[in-house]
């Protein structure tokens, strides 16, 4: 097993990648552990790099050492290869997908990460690409476009950076008009404040949109929150970081929560989405559940959130 590590020298501000390195060499230099560690240079660097690594065909874990970009990049790559495998070890600006699993601090024990397994996990197809966490449109994805105006403030985390936009995103137009299809025969529409397409439960550094949803269980979870005025959307801003957003009375008559195989989304214009952090623009979208797509490394002692997954062959 060769267990490659990709590190991202700038996500979440360079804070811990040296530091991780210096794991890494520490823990594997002196055993006999075929490892490597690369550094990506420029956006799509890690997918290219994947890409060139599986030209062999032994088995190989590649460990994400970044954000939920750098995660994003290295599974659209690995998902094409059945000999390859994903592992993660956060710190970047989000972290959110290592929130799906109990005991996700061990993430980032290399010991772990090396002793751990490989289980099938669900992800989500977006056109061409996979999602391994949460697609979303509307006035959060607009507030993600909108967080690199943050990002390099000192002492502003994820979370921080993602509530400066979303407060950025209040001061202009809200509400994008939208017909959703759901597995093909439930159709809603209407003006809608924003809306996910989510495997994972969480987003934006933390905030719980599909509180319902597990990354093993076959499919999406739908939810779409209606436009509502300013002071209402303060009001919903706690409950949706939280998760307690479909128990909220004041709420129930906003929001639509579904769970489905497959999702269609008809825009009336261009507008932004957000394919586990990446940012892309469309009028039109399909998205539908993939089950067991994806190797995942599964570090000792972490476990996933909701039913057992099947190891991988």
């Amino acid at each position: 097993m060769r267990h490659i590590f990709i590190i991202n020298p700038v996500a979440g501000k360079g804070r811990s990648q040296s530091e991780i390195a210096s794991n890494i060499n520490s823990l594997l230099q002196n055993k006999e552990i075929q490892y490597e560690i690369y550094y990506t240079r420029y956006k799509g660097d890690a997918k290219s790099f994947v890409d060139s690594k599986c030209t062999d065909k032994s088995p190989v874990v590649f460990y994400a050492c970044g954000g939920d970009g750098t995660l994003h990049e290295v599974i659209n790559a690995a998902v094409s290869y059945s000999h390859a495998s994903v592992g993660v070890i956060p710190c970047g600006s989000g972290n959110d997908f290592v929130k799906n699993f109990n005991n996700h601090y061990l993430f980032g024990d290399i010991a772990a990460q090396v002793s751990g397994e490989t289980v099938k996990l669900d992800m989500i197809k977006a056109q061409n690409e996979y999602a391994a966490s949460v697609c979303n449109i509307g006035f959060d994805a607009d507030a993600a476009f909108n967080m690199h105006k943050f990002k390099k403030i000192p002492f502003i985390t994820g979370s921080g950076c993602y509530i400066l936009s979303v407060l950025y995103c209040l001061l202009k137009k809200l509400g994008k008009k939208l017909k959703v299809v759901l597995d093909d025969d439930y159709t809603f529409e209407g003006t809608f404040l924003l809306g996910v397409a989510a495997n994972g439960h969480s987003y934006g550094g933390g905030y719980k949109c599909a509180p319902k949803a597990l990354i093993n269980d076959g499919v999406i979870d739908v939810c779409f929150v209606n436009k509502m005025s300013r002071f209402k959307i303060l009001g919903l801003i706690g409950s949706y970081k939280n998760g307690t957003h479909l128990e909220n009375e004041k709420l129930k008559d906003y929001i639509t929560y579904k769970k489905c195989k497959t999702v269609k989304i008809i825009s009336q214009e261009s507008i932004n989405l957000c394919v586990d952090g990446e940012n892309y623009v469309f009028e039109e979208i399909d998205f539908e559940i993939v089950p067991e797509s994806l190797n995942f490394r599964l570090p000792k002692g972490v476990t996933v959130q909701g039913s057992k997954p099947q190891k991988a062959q």
